[in-house]
């Protein structure tokens, strides 16, 4: 009986077994197609990883930075508003400075043309003259002072006119910055200046003398005669020089 189990066994690997060999072959194939393709894959992601560009990478980043939702500080505002002060104290420290320098360019206090007693006063009014016996304005200032005494300019200027001839006698015209015009008059001919001339606050420009006509025989003798204009008006010398 063993003889023929085993006959029959036989039988059936002999009508069997190629399609069992078969079918292992095609077990074989199968497992050896699924590892081939792993193994493709596993290498395209790793060529496709090193294939990315930073520039690729950045591109993402900053897609997936506009996807998100802006964060403003809650000091912000507050930093800002502080740089815009900082300039601004800036802007007013910067223009305080270019203030401080140009005001000490322009210098408008008078010094006194002569040393000396005022015995006139400027008047619009007529007032009466002895050297003329008449009633007439007084455009300027009287100055009573020695003879020869120095007369010197009262601010810097540029002497514009010195007239040897006027009814106030010798004349020297100085001119300074913001309209201002100074005048001298009644001086000694010899003058120390010219036409032209840039003169400083201070410097002598001639002397006290007796040339004038109008007030030549007025009871206070010798003066200098001194007079301001503004533009083409004259004012008081009283408003920027005090005797």
């Amino acid at each position: 009986m063993d003889k023929n189990k085993s006959n029959s066994i036989l039988n059936f690997f002999k009508k069997e077994g190629f399609y069992v060999l078969l079918f292992v072959c095609l077990c074989i194939v199968a497992v050896a197609a699924v590892i081939s393709t792993n193994n493709t894959k596993a290498k395209h992601n790793t060529v496709s990883s090193a294939n990315v560009t930073p520039a690729a990478v950045g591109s993402a980043s900053t897609q997936e930075a506009q996807k998100l939702p802006t964060i403003q500080p809650d000091n912000a505002l507050q930093v800002k508003s502080n740089v815009n002060e900082g300039s601004t104290v800036n802007k007013t420290a910067s223009s305080g400075t270019q203030t401080t320098a140009v005001s000490k360019t322009i210098d408008t206090n008078f010094t006194k043309p002569v040393d000396g007693t005022l015995v006139r006063s400027f008047s619009l009014d007529p007032v009466y003259w002895d050297s003329t016996s008449s009633f007439r304005a007084n455009l300027g200032e009287d100055i009573k002072c020695d003879l020869g005494k120095a007369v010197v300019s009262v601010l810097d200027g540029t002497v514009q006119e010195i007239n040897a001839n006027t009814p106030d006698g010798v004349q020297v015209i100085i001119s300074h910055q913001n309209g201002i015009k100074t005048v001298y008059s009644n001086l000694d001919s010899n003058v120390f200046v010219k036409k032209d001339q840039v003169v400083k606050k201070g410097d002598q420009i001639g002397k006290v003398g007796k040339t004038t006509v109008r007030a030549a025989y007025e009871k206070y003798g010798t003066h200098l005669h001194f007079q301001v204009l503004n533009g083409k008006d004259y004012v008081d010398p009283a408003k920027y020089v005090k005797y």
